[in-house]
């Protein structure tokens, strides 16, 4: 603690660069605290992911299955529960108001316990023309329950002409992490009774369970082949699997790119810092070569190196982190509705993350000063010759 004032005023020495290098690695750090954070969230997403629950879909993109595909999978030996659902997309008011609702049958609510709420899937079953939402959802469209819900969606016209579905809003439950940006569900079977002729029967999606969580990607391979030559081929993936970090969106792989931006943000502030402390040793040669005059050992030099540089660096990695956790509860709020990405949990693991990271930094960044000033020649440094 003595050698303090000794970095303190080494850091006063020039205060405008201290700043913009603590700034900098504060910047750098709340990059970190958001990337390390997301990567941290999407773990949690899969954890929290039944092993027991499968979606299966159609193979070529938004093609309808008939509901005949549910009724064939619900009869494989292992397959509990089985549910179906499609989707109403369009807008409330204005096109650019995007809006839909998920349009699920009176199984759906048993087997996806962890979307809303038991009272607001019994909502549903009770009255098939209301819908229910999440909270979320209710604030941006200014709903309460008894309120009407009115979705205009062009590509889903009922038998009586219209693409206007009016329904009345009968409960609102609290959003869960599963569902960043909120959800609103209704009947399917009112959906379906609703619709032409022709296309009644034809689902987005078949969801079940299975008896044993284990045999989940087993059974997927088989449903899938099982549909593989038929008009309606189908891919069918158990949850787990779906929310992988490294499959959450369309195969990318999130744990590298959120890794990876990291790394590039802690790469920058290396090369700052890096520079920063080799400059600093330079302009205090002298300085350096009298303190191991009066007995300072190379040691205790590069020790005060070290510290001046692991200042800035963990004061910046805390301020940094503190900073991405005050976004990550901002970032819902401005991010479009239909972004899907949940916000980053700053967990303890996130800022020791950073901590360690920081002192990572300062330790690396001292090495090149360290090595010169065991190197110069103390007597070419005062008299003024180096």
């Amino acid at each position: 603690m003595k050698y303090l004032p000794l970095v303190w005023a080494a850091l006063r020495r020039k205060p405008i660069r201290t700043l913009v290098t603590f700034l900098s690695v504060t910047a750098a750090f709340t990059l970190f605290g958001l990337m390390i954070g997301l990567n941290d969230t999407f773990h949690k997403l899969q954890e929290r992911a039944p092993a027991n629950r499968i979606w299966t879909v159609g193979r070529f993109g938004d093609r309808a299955l008939p509901i005949a595909v549910a009724h064939r999978i619900a009869r494989i030996p292992g397959i509990k529960r089985v549910s179906v659902m499609s989707y109403l997309q369009g807008y409330v008011g204005d096109p650019k108001n995007i809006a839909g609702a998920l349009m699920a049958d009176d199984v759906y609510g048993d087997i996806f316990t962890d979307q809303l709420t038991p009272e607001g899937w019994e909502s549903i079953r009770r009255d098939h023309t209301s819908v229910t939402m999440s909270r979320q959802q209710a604030e941006h469209f200014h709903l309460k329950v008894g309120d009407t819900y009115t979705l205009i969606a062009p590509q889903s016209v009922k038998a009586d002409g219209s693409n206007v579905w009016t329904f009345k809003v009968g409960h609102i439950s609290e959003d869960v992490p599963q569902v960043p940006n909120g959800m609103i569900a209704g009947s399917y079977d009112y959906y379906d009774r609703s619709m032409p002729l022709a296309q009644q029967g034809t689902i987005a999606e078949v969801d079940f369970i299975v008896a044993d969580p284990a045999k989940a990607a087993a059974l997927s391979q088989q449903i899938d082949r099982l549909f593989a030559n038929s008009a309606h081929p189908t891919h069918t993936t158990p949850e787990k699997a779906l929310f992988a970090v490294n499959n959450f969106f369309g195969g990318m792989d999130v744990g590298a790119l959120t890794h990876g931006i990291a790394i590039i943000g802690l790469l920058m502030i290396l090369f700052l810092i890096g520079n920063v402390i080799a400059q600093s040793v330079r302009e205090r040669r002298a300085e350096f070569a009298a303190l191991k005059t009066i007995g300072f050992s190379d040691a205790k030099l590069i020790a005060l190196v070290a510290i001046e540089a692991a200042l800035p660096c963990i004061a910046g990695a805390v301020c940094g982190v503190l900073i991405a956790a005050a976004l990550s509860d901002q970032l819902p709020k401005v991010m479009p509705r239909t972004f899907g990405i949940p916000p980053p949990v700053m967990s303890p693991a996130v800022y020791m993350s950073a901590l360690v990271s920081a002192c990572l930094l300062a330790l690396v960044s001292t090495a090149l000063p360290a090595l010169r000033l065991r190197r110069q020649d103390i007597a070419a440094v005062l008299s003024g010759r180096a």
